[in-house]
């Protein structure tokens, strides 16, 4: 199979793609038709987006929240908030705090190896 005949089966598929997404619509438009007649259309859209505003407020305002909360904890708790831990080598999973190893590695694995636990 050249270039060509892939462009070819590419651009058929494409355009079938282009016939489906265009009866979609179609039938997408007529089912709105049903349930919003050009009669009561602006009454109907009228109510839903009175019905609709206050979960999307509520919505928007938890997402604030969210948003709010999770800046605060990263910049409170990720810059020294809180101790940050680590598995202690040859203690069989037990947690250390991070800055006892790290200030003196040598002098943990020589307490470690005295026996000093």
């Amino acid at each position: 199979m050249g270039g060509e005949s892939i462009m070819n089966v590419v651009m058929e598929k494409l355009k079938e793609l282009l016939v489906l997404l265009e009866n979609f619509g179609g039938f997408l438009m007529e089912e709105l038709e049903k349930v919003f007649p050009a009669d009561s259309r602006e009454e109907k859209v009228r109510h839903w987006i009175q019905v609709g505003i206050p979960f999307l407020i509520l919505g928007v305002a938890l997402l604030l929240l969210y948003c709010c909360v999770s800046c605060c904890c990263r910049y409170c708790c990720g810059r020294g908030g809180l101790v940050r831990m680590m598995k202690a080598p040859g203690r069989g999973g037990h947690l250390i705090p991070r800055t006892v190893f790290e200030s003196d590695p040598s002098g943990y694995f020589r307490n470690l190896h005295a026996g000093g636990r």
